[in-house]
Order: structure tokens, then C-alpha cells, then sequence
């Protein structure tokens, strides 16, 4: 199966114990063979082929939580590194306790233990946490789905907007502007689902705060590598690539 993996905030573990993925740098891109990997917030789409079974579990973590286990993790734009390389030995044990697990309550309850306990894993927990005011322009954004003018927020926060972009970049990886862009897109792509359903792609559009249909579709061909044609047609029928999303356009707030 090819799966096309749209840009996203955040920081996701993926901690698979099963055949291993063949995960593609970007649209056209050099190709790497992983099993259990990190991936950081992505600017672009990528391609993501298994010819086998997939098992494992994928961790979303918290903007505080990936700041507590990675400190800076704008390191972590736009990279996928295999879990040793990213969480060392104990990660490395993590894939392999899952995968030896017999149920799936005892890997879920595995997890639930193991990130409860994490700073006393290694000794080595950042101790790094999200600031107030970069927490604050990060819920204005979400609430309203990438559509408020960043300039304005940055300059509520009481910092520079030089300052207050760099502390972003540094905490969540990636700047404002590129934050809001990317909420925005995910939120259009939730949409996409009603398009034939009364409602059009300029309909889309307009509704998420593009421009027009035309920035709609700029911004999908950056963000999803194809149009919003393209995308409506992978989500139906029998596309040669999968495009799978969950429901939630945005993600939860701590």
C-alpha cells in the first residue's frame, strides 16, 4: 500500500514491530527502509509504501511532552530517525517490549507506564517546557483554525515578533506563519470530504480563509504533493495511493 503523508505539526512516534516501511524523502525523494522511527513536524508531503503487515502503535505526543523528551524540537523538522538514534536503548527496548506483548491492553498499559515514569528512565529528561506566551499564540491559532493574522498575536504576546518566532520555532518546531498555514490546510482537508455534497471547492476555500480556490490549491499541492482533485479521488473508490486522516483537524490543546 502507498500512503501519502500530508505536512503536520508535532512530534509522532512510530513504534512499529511489524515488516518494515519504506518511507520516501518528500514526493520524489530518496527512499529509506525503517521499522520504528521518529518523525518531526513536516513542511511537505511525503510517500509511504508497505508490501507486508504493519503492526505497532502510533504515539502523538503533546507540544509539552515532545519538548520534555527532545528539548529543541525544531531539530526535528522536517527529519524522520530511527527510534535508537532518536531514544537510544530505551527505545530500541520499547519496540521490542510491544512487539512480545500478547495483548493489546498490555502494550497499551506498557505505554501508559512507561511514559509516566519517563524522566527516571535514563536520567536524561530535558527538563524544557513550553513558555506561557508561546502556549497562548499556539491556542489562538488552533482556535481558530490557522485563519487569525499571526502579526497581531505575535505582537499580544509582548515579545518581538524576531523573539517570539524563534521561541515558536524552538518549541513547536516550526514558526507562526508555517503553524497557522499548516492548521489551515488540515482543516480544508476535513472539508474536502463534503465536496459533491453540497458544497464546492470554492466553497472549501473560502471557508478556511484562503484567498481564493487558486491559493487553495497552491497550498495542497505544497502541503498534500497533488491537487484537491486528486485528493478527493484518492479518498474514494480504489486509488493507487491511500490518503488516510483522522477527523480531528486541528488536535487537542493542553
Amino acid at each position: 500500500m502507498l500512503r501519502r503523508e500530508i505536512a503536520r505539526c508535532g512530534i509522532a512516534l512510530i513504534l512499529a514491530f511489524g515488516d518494515r516501511l519504506d518511507v520516501r524523502d518528500g514526493m520524489d525523494g530518496p527512499t529509506r527502509s525503517l521499522g520504528a522511527f521518529v518523525v518531526g513536524s513536516q513542511s511537505h508531503a511525503s510517500l509511504t509504501d508497505l508490501g507486508g503487515h504493519q503492526h505497532g502503535v502510533q504515539v502523538e505526543l503533546s507540544a509539552a511532552g515532545a519538548v520534555a523528551l527532545f528539548g529543541q524540537v525544531r531539530d526535528l523538522n522536517d527529519m524522520v530517525i530511527p527510534i535508537d538514534e532518536a531514544l537510544g536503548r530505551w527505545g530500541a527496548r520499547l519496540v521490542e517490549q510491544l512487539g512480545n506483548a500478547a495483548t493489546w491492553e498490555e502494550r497499551f498499559a506498557l505505554l501508559d507506564d512507561v511514559f509516566s515514569t519517563r524522566p527516571a528512565l535514563d536520567g536524561n529528561a530535558t527538563g524544557a517546557a513550553i513558555s506561557p506566551e508561546v502556549s497562548w499564540l499556539r491556542r489562538q491559532l488552533v482556535a481558530t483554525g490557522g485563519q487569525a493574522r499571526v502579526e497581531p498575536l505575535m505582537d499580544e504576546t509582548g515579545w518581538s515578533r524576531r523573539v517570539v518566532t524563534e521561541r515558536f520555532r524552538t518549541q513547536l518546531g516550526v514558526s507562526p506563519k508555517a503553524y497557522a498555514r499548516i492548521l489551515r490546510f488540515k482543516r480544508a482537508m476535513v472539508l474536502l470530504n463534503r465536496v459533491g455534497h453540497g458544497r464546492t471547492l470554492a466553497d472549501v476555500a473560502m471557508e478556511c480563509g484562503y484567498y481564493d480556490q487558486s491559493h487553495f490549491t497552491r497550498d495542497c499541492v505544497a502541503l498534500a504533493g497533488c491537487s484537491p482533485s486528486a485528493l478527493i479521488a484518492e479518498s474514494t473508490g480504489e486509488p493507487g495511493v491511500r490518503f488516510l486522516q483522522d477527523d480531528d483537524p486541528v488536535g487537542s490543546v493542553p
